[in-house]
């Protein structure tokens, strides 16, 4: 259970990383992190909570294993609307 805590704090981290500096990017007008950065990190999350879900499947998942997928699943979730709000930002410049 350790390693799995471990796994879903590092992906957390990332995606929160690249949430900052993205946030960052739209508001200084700086360049955003790679797309296969920002991608990659979505991807390897998402994967990861769908291993963990598969897994558990059909038992209890313990408690930090279940907050990690929460916390992990709020990363993803903050870091798909900040490229949208980018996006939509940097679309309007054009």
């Amino acid at each position: 259970m350790d390693r799995q805590s471990r796994r879903l704090e590092s992906h957390e981290a990332e995606l929160n990383r690249l949430d900052t500096a993205l946030v960052e990017a739209a508001k200084t007008g700086t360049r955003a992190p790679g797309q296969q950065a920002i991608f990659g990190a979505l991807g390897d999350g998402s994967m990861l909570c769908a291993e963990l879900v598969e897994f558990y499947r059909g038992e209890v998942v313990p408690t930090d294993v279940r907050t990690g997928l929460l916390r992990l699943h709020c990363a993803i979730t903050n870091l798909a609307a900040s490229l949208r709000v980018y996006a939509a930002l940097t679309c309007k410049d054009e």
